[in-house]
Formats: structure tokens, C-alpha cells, sequence
């Protein structure tokens, strides 16, 4: 994990895949993809920079902090369990992996500004650049994924790192796109 960055990501590897949740999970994961893809990524991108804007020039930055971020901490975390179980990292439910297997955690610090979380996204751009060509990946990831999960009841370990560095990264993203940190993500691939 990105040392001393205030957000993290872990998943245990899963050890066995059962073939009747593994062909369940397969089509729940794509209804799941386009929405954290279409519907959860609107609200993350676009709806929350802008819902935490207002409140930050309502309330000032502290008080966004003390009172806020624990809702946006756990919008962080949904946000996250979606896409462990979209690329099979775990079978749970994104509701209950996120008091489970998936562990995801946002320190919130700092004094965001109204100004700054209105224009986290465009901020964001070298990162979502990055993270959208590593993301072509899973064009082959998923598909193989899914095959050995049926074949072997296994989750392919050689695509294991690779999935949860790049949940990883992403996470980052999400905990300074919604102002829970004011400190820019690394570009770290751990």
C-alpha cells in the first residue's frame, strides 16, 4: 500500500470458487459493472464533488471533516466492495463485504475547500488517464477470470496482484475525489 497515504485497500485471495456462485456471480457482476460503470460512476464523479462542494462552503472545511466524512467514507467504501466484487476479488455482497473480507480504509484529514472539491476531477485527469489504459486490461482479465473460476474453482492468482494494485490506486483516487484527503494520490502501483 502507498506508505503514509491516508486511504488503503485489502482482499484476501479467495481459495475456492464453487461453480454454481461462480456462474450467479458471473451475471450479478455484470449488471454490477455497468451500473458502478454508468450509474455509480455519475454520482462518484460528478454528483459527489459537487454535493461536497456546497457542503464545504456551507459549513467550512473542518466541520466537512467532523461531520461529513463518515458518510462519504462510507460511499468510498461501497464504491470500492462494487468493483472487489465486479472483478471476482470476493463472492460477498458489496454491502456485506465492506464488514467483511474487503478492507478498505479512509483516514479523513485536511481543510478541503469548496473551490478544490468542485475541481477534484479535473485534477484527477492524469490518474484517470493512467488508470483507464491499465484498465483495458480487463478486457482479458475478466473473460479469463471467469472461465478459470468455472474450470478450476479458482480465482487465476496470477491476476490477483494486478487486480488489487489497481483497486488499490483507485481507491486513492476515490478518498481525494471525495475530499476525504487533501493530500494528491501517489502514482503507485502497490
Amino acid at each position: 500500500m502507498a506508505t503514509g497515504y491516508p486511504a488503503s485497500l485489502d482482499v484476501p485471495v479467495r481459495e475456492k470458487v464453487p461453480r454454481d456462485q461462480a456462474i450467479m456471480h458471473t451475471v450479478i457482476a455484470i449488471v454490477f459493472y455497468w451500473l458502478a460503470q454508468g450509474i455509480l460512476g455519475f454520482l462518484a464523479y460528478i454528483v459527489a464533488p459537487i454535493v461536497i462542494a456546497l457542503r464545504v462552503r456551507s459549513k467550512g472545511g473542518d466541520k466537512f471533516i467532523q461531520e461529513d466524512s463518515a458518510e462519504f467514507t462510507r460511499y468510498g467504501k461501497l464504491f470500492m466492495a462494487v468493483y472487489t466484487y465486479v472483478f471476482f476479488l470476493t463472492d460477498e455482497s458489496p454491502e456485506k463485504a465492506i464488514e467483511g473480507t474487503v478492507k478498505v480504509d479512509f483516514q479523513p484529514s485536511g481543510t478541503p475547500t469548496w473551490l478544490h472539491a468542485l475541481f477534484t476531477q479535473i485534477l484527477l485527469i492524469p490518474h484517470g488517464l493512467v488508470l483507464g489504459i491499465l484498465g483495458l486490461a480487463f478486457i482479458l482479465i475478466v473473460p479469463w477470470t471467469i472461465v478459470v473460476s468455472l474450470v478450476n474453482e479458482q480465482y487465476p492468482k496470477q491476476f490477483y496482484s494486478f487486480v488489487l494494485n489497481y483497486l488499490r490506486w483507485q481507491t486513492r483516487v476515490v478518498a481525494y475525489l471525495f475530499s476525504l484527503t487533501q493530500q494528491y494520490p501517489p502514482f503507485a502501483w502497490e
